[in-house]
């Protein structure tokens, strides 16, 4: 039952948000549940908060570059692809050291969406990139607001 709190209080707002996007199609309900997630394995506190959005920025705006990287030198090739993805993990794993962006797979998520994301602005990267990153960041926002909330309803310890 300790989890009960933040239970209704995720619910509630996971609801609120579906029913957001489904009013403002330009908004992904997913994109911002990824964003919801990487805040809770950042540690859902305060300190969470700027991490989660940080590795999430880091990773979005690394993969829009390998992808520009591709689409522009790559020529289709897939073993250009390929030798850019490893770079690109490397990379993220690498910015772990920073403490701003060590939530690692925060940015993995980051770049994930992304990529899953660009399929819907049909490719265009500036677009997608916006739209993940607004998303992504209402998500986090989100996140530590399910969070306090339940802080909320607790009881007042009586003062002595």
């Amino acid at each position: 039952m300790a989890l009960l709190p933040v239970s209704i209080s995720i619910g509630i707002l996971t609801g609120v948000w579906f029913h957001i996007t489904v009013l403002i199609p330009w908004l992904v309900a997913w994109v911002g549940f990824a964003g919801w997630s990487s805040f809770y394995f950042s540690g859902a506190n305060n300190a969470a908060l700027p991490k989660s959005i940080a590795a999430n920025t880091a990773g979005m705006v690394q993969g829009a570059i390998f992808f520009w990287l591709w689409l522009t030198f790559g020529a289709g090739s897939m073993i250009l692809l390929s030798v850019l993805i490893g770079l690109y993990c490397f990379i993220m794993t690498m910015e772990g050291s920073i403490p701003i962006l060590s939530a690692i797979p925060g940015q993995f998520a980051g770049a994930a969406v992304f990529f899953g994301n660009l399929g819907g602005h049909k490719g265009d990267i500036v677009e997608t990139l916006v739209s993940t990153f607004v998303c992504m960041a209402i998500g986090n926002l989100a996140g530590i607001l399910s969070a306090k909330l339940p802080d909320l309803f607790k009881k007042k310890e009586a003062a002595a």
